[in-house]
């Protein structure tokens, strides 16, 4: 094998693994979006954050995608505030993932980009 195929093959291995960018939407009134399947497990999940009313964001995961929801914890939150800024949050290897806001999101429907990605 020659420098090169080595070469090559380690670039592959280190690479980075990201799913396809999907939308998660806390509709008017809701607080949280529908469930999303990121389509695999991933470390990180990648979030643009749109305008949004007042409220703290948290990660919720579950094991299937139509099944029980809970919140991720500390590493995957944001403090109070009104959006509007791009976010990469800790997933720790979850696939299906909900995002929850603290606050209910009254002026319209509140849509978020996700991917999940692992280094």
């Amino acid at each position: 094998m020659s420098l090169e195929d080595i070469e090559r093959k380690l670039t592959g291995i280190l690479a980075a693994k990201a799913s396809e960018w999907k939308t998660a939407s806390i509709i008017k009134g809701g607080t949280t979006s529908e469930a999303i399947d990121l389509g695999g497990n991933f470390a990180y999940l990648q979030v643009v954050i749109p305008t949004i009313d007042s409220a703290q964001l948290e990660l919720q995961v579950g094991e299937t995608l139509g099944g029980l929801f809970q919140d991720l914890g500390q590493d995957a939150l944001t403090v109070a505030g009104t959006g509007a800024f791009n976010d990469t949050w800790n997933l720790g290897g979850w696939r299906y993932i909900k995002i929850k806001a603290s606050a209910a999101q009254t002026a319209a429907d509140r849509v978020f980009k996700v991917r999940g990605v692992t280094y």
